[in-house]
């Protein structure tokens, strides 16, 4: 923990507790993993010449975790979350990262806790800046503490939606454990997805999303990747990994604004809301 941060206690969550990463290396091996573990198939990304958007949130998981443990016992789902991209990640770098607890919200659902983390390069130069946003379900505090998220862009759809269909294989979410080190057991191991309420192992949120992103790169940033300036959504309902299971990304330009997205199940099931993208020229 950085031991310089300043802890202001709202209620009893210690708003400014920070957690310092330990250093990240990157390689195009890991990046072509990465890709991989989600069927990409950006050949930049699967060269290893430039990380996909998610893979943003691989240096940061642990510190943003830590944090998590330090505040809340209770089972934390993975509610919104927004990426401000700085510098593309590409093979060789030097990454660390600090991550603070900013807020946290008092809502009908429970308690939210919002993450900030921000990653840079060995010599300090930004790479990009993360809002998790995480829901522990019941208990909430009185009031609200601290910093709320960035205002979200939002996109109405101007235009007919296009739609991007990706099917996930039986091994998805091992694949994707493997490649960003998420072995959360309830994504992978069906007994323990039960004993959180799920009938089938979890999606991870990051995967859900990297997903989506698939759809964004390819279209709107014609493959560029480093294009790719802000990404967020709200995960708004599980993704089984149930057999034959599929994500449809739908996805539009605003007029005059960010482009949109949203993304269902098979069953209809609208997993991911919200969804925004901005894309430089």
């Amino acid at each position: 923990m950085n031991a310089n941060a300043p802890v202001a206690r709202g209620d009893t969550f210690p708003i400014g507790l920070a957690v310092d990463s330990e250093e990240f290396r990157t390689s195009s091996h890991r990046i072509a993993q990465f890709a991989k573990s989600f069927d990409d198939e950006n050949p930049h990304h699967l060269a290893g010449e430039f990380a996909p958007p998610v893979f943003s949130h691989v240096p940061v998981m642990q510190s943003m975790v830590e944090i998590l443990e330090q505040v809340t016992g209770g089972f934390a789902l993975h509610g919104e979350h927004d990426f401000i991209f700085h510098t593309p990640i590409a093979p060789a770098q030097r990454l660390f990262t600090v991550s603070t607890l900013v807020g946290v919200g008092a809502t009908k659902p429970g308690t939210t806790f919002i993450v900030r983390s921000d990653t840079s390069t060995h010599d300090g130069k930004p790479v990009v800046t993360q809002y998790s946003t995480c829901l522990v379900r019941g208990g909430a505090p009185a009031q609200s503490y601290g910093e709320a998220v960035p205002e979200r862009p939002t996109s109405a759809r101007g235009a007919a939606a296009v739609i991007s269909r990706y099917a996930l294989t039986p091994d998805q979410t091992r694949r994707y454990a493997d490649a960003a080190r998420d072995y959360s057991a309830y994504t992978i191991d069906p007994v323990a997805a039960a004993k959180v309420g799920y009938a089938a192992p979890l999606v991870h949120g990051m995967l859900t999303l990297s997903l989506a992103a698939r759809a964004i790169v390819d279209d709107h940033c014609g493959g560029e990747t480093p294009r790719l300036k802000r990404l967020g959504c709200r995960f708004a309902h599980p993704l089984l990994l149930t057999p034959g299971q599929t994500l449809k990304v739908e996805h539009w330009n605003g007029p005059g604004g960010p482009i949109g997205f949203e993304a269902s199940d098979k069953d209809g099931n609208i997993v991911i809301k919200n969804g925004y993208a901005e894309v430089s020229k």
